[in-house]
């Protein structure tokens, strides 16, 4: 647990969704070695690790709107709406994979202290290992360079 972190909460609904994966969703989304904290840059989706969200079945994918939101809700209106629309505009949710990482498990628990999210042109890397850090790249198009 990362107490009294605002962002922790993210982590344990993201968490939410892995305990709801079955045996194969989970043997895709969990993934050996996490990426350095600075590899947030677009990739080819078929660099992607993880499990394809398209996958997912309706209950998991709306948990996953779920946690989506919340990783948003820290932000302006205006910026919510527009990461909204660049996500939709990449071809949604169903376009991005989700990751789980075996290797920055704090306390052996498999509450995964590290996850991303990610799709053509969006990138929500959390590492709550050794602390807490959230590295975002959003953008409408998949050429836009990480500006980290």
């Amino acid at each position: 647990d990362h107490p009294g972190n605002v962002f922790w909460p993210q982590a344990v609904s993201a968490n939410k969704l892995y305990q709801m994966l079955d045996g194969k969703q989970r043997k895709l989304a969990l993934i050996d070695r996490s990426p350095r904290e600075q590899a947030s840059g677009f990739r080819s989706p078929s660099e992607f690790q993880g499990l394809p969200v398209g996958e997912l079945s309706a209950d998991q994918k709306e948990h996953l709107q779920g946690v989506l939101k919340m990783l948003l809700d820290p932000y302006r209106t205006d910026d919510q709406a527009e990461a909204m629309a660049c996500l939709k505009s990449q071809g949604g949710l169903d376009k991005c994979n989700l990751s789980f990482y075996r290797d920055s498990d704090i306390g052996n628990d498999q509450v995964w202290d590290n996850w991303r999210l990610e799709g053509p042109a969006f990138v929500w890397y959390f590492r709550g290992k050794p602390h807490v850090h959230v590295w975002v790249h959003v953008a409408d198009d998949p050429s836009v360079k990480l500006n980290a």
